[in-house]
């Protein structure tokens, strides 16, 4: 391996193998890029050089190796093309390794001109407990068998699981606690989670039928015929994959989603994860499911060892697949819930009729109330035409009342002016009459 892909890959590897593995992947398929377009004459090292000095467009040989990508068939297996996903990958890995070594890459520029394919976001079907269950029983890998428990009733990651040691697990507390390394986690966080008691047993029965490996640092999930070279969790897991992928074939469940290029199965490992979540956040709510998984949990949420130990025991039965009275117990309770749920559409049938009747009442008062309203409406009509009327006489008797108050007062006025004159009258007539006794007495 060249001195500058070697320096690359061991940076890479610091946090993780995998992506160690992936950018290995993406720089094999851009050499190979490279020998078979107009780039043939450098590889990738030298093609370093006339991306630094600007020789060579960055984003063009970025956009033709997309191209490759998209057009590429692998000859080996039935010409099938790259996933949407690898692509993406390889790009990332090839556009780190430029950065790597003082290649500018924009990432406007980067957007505007190499036009990557977008990545389709289907549902994935998720794994019923039924299944899980058919897979345990037809399965006859006893490693095989506990990985698959453990995963099942914890949610842990394959890799964590796989480099679990004899010292990582607590059989002593109830249930049995699990210790997570934080150089394997994927958050880089340490955690303590738990398994059901149907994965302890099955997990003791295993470490004890182990003749080797059984010391504190050992690694649970290697086998004791193994080199010590070939003893790695990476190694583990092809074992374990293989043989899970014979199982799935057996129980008729190795379909693969539907997508361009090789798709993985619709049940993998990873299913185990997503169905622990389901079952957890649906019993105890999804901040202890987070806690569970090893996810960034809320800051917020904080919980003591024993009341987290309670909802883990909470949440066990359903965790559980081989315990017959346990799954019994579950099948119980689930009849009974469904009587319950029977019980209350029942309930609310009943209402529903009851609400009919009383709707049909309603109406009923309803059409009674607007009869009642319209001949109100009618015989306020007929009272209004009547006052109107009452109303238009009174305006007219105030009418004549006011011109015979007006000719009271003019006869009143007359009739002081003439009690009037007759009074001058009647002082004038006096004085005559004094006036004619005067001249006769003389």
């Amino acid at each position: 391996m060249q001195e500058k892909i070697k320096e690359f890959l061991n940076n890479m590897s610091i946090n993780s193998e995998q992506t160690k593995k992936v950018y290995s992947f993406a720089l094999s398929h851009f050499q190979t890029f490279l020998g078979n377009s107009e780039y043939k004459d450098y590889d990738l090292e030298t093609i370093l050089v006339p991306l630094i000095q600007k020789e060579i467009d960055v984003y063009m040989l970025l956009g033709k190796f997309v191209g490759y990508l998209t057009l590429r068939q692998d000859a080996t297996n039935a010409n099938t093309k790259l996933s949407i996903k690898s692509i993406l990958l390889y790009v990332a890995g090839v556009k780190s390794y430029l950065q790597f070594y003082d290649i500018d890459i924009i990432p406007y520029k980067l957007k505007n001109r190499v036009k990557l394919p977008k990545k389709l976001k289907k549902k994935s079907e998720p794994i019923k407990a039924q299944d899980i269950t058919t897979i345990l029983l037809s399965c006859t890998n006893a490693r095989l068998k506990v990985f698959l428990l453990v995963l099942a009733s914890s949610g842990m990651r394959s890799i964590e699981a796989l480099v679990l040691r004899n010292c990582d697990v607590d059989f002593s507390s109830s249930p049995t606690k699990i210790h997570i390394r934080p150089e394997y986690s994927k958050t880089k966080q340490e955690n303590y989670i738990y398994i059901s008691d149907e994965a302890t047993k099955e997990l003791r029965k295993f470490i004890d039928s182990k003749a080797e490996f059984k010391k504190p640092d050992d690694l649970i999930f290697s086998k004791q015929n193994y080199y010590k070279d070939s003893m790695g969790p990476i190694h583990i897991y092809r074992r374990l994959h293989q043989h899970f992928i014979k199982l799935l074939e057996k129980v008729e469940m190795d379909k693969r989603k539907d997508g361009q290029g090789i798709q993985r199965r619709t049940i993998s490992f990873h299913s185990f994860r997503r169905f622990v979540y389901t079952k957890v956040s649906n019993t105890v709510g999804a901040s202890f499911a987070e806690w569970l998984l090893g996810h960034s949990a809320s800051v917020y949420w904080d919980s003591e060892e024993g009341e987290r130990r309670e909802l883990y025991i909470k949440c066990m039965k359903y965790l559980t697949f081989l315990d017959y009275p346990t799954i019994e117990s579950i099948g119980q309770d689930f009849e009974s819930k469904l009587q319950e749920r029977d019980k209350e559409f029942e309930d609310l049938r009943k209402v529903e009729r009851e609400k009919s009747i009383l709707l049909e009442e309603m109406k009923s008062r309803l059409e009674s109330l607007e009869e009642e309203r319209n001949y109100f409406e009618e015989s306020t009509n007929l009272r209004e035409d009547h006052i109107e009327v009452q109303e238009k006489g009174l305006i007219q008797y105030s009418r004549r009342g006011r011109e015979l108050e007006e000719r009271v007062i003019k006869y009143e006025k007359l009739i002081s002016e003439l009690d009037k004159k007759i009074e001058g009258l009647r002082q004038k007539s006096s004085k005559k009459e004094q006036g004619t006794k005067k001249r006769n007495i003389k």
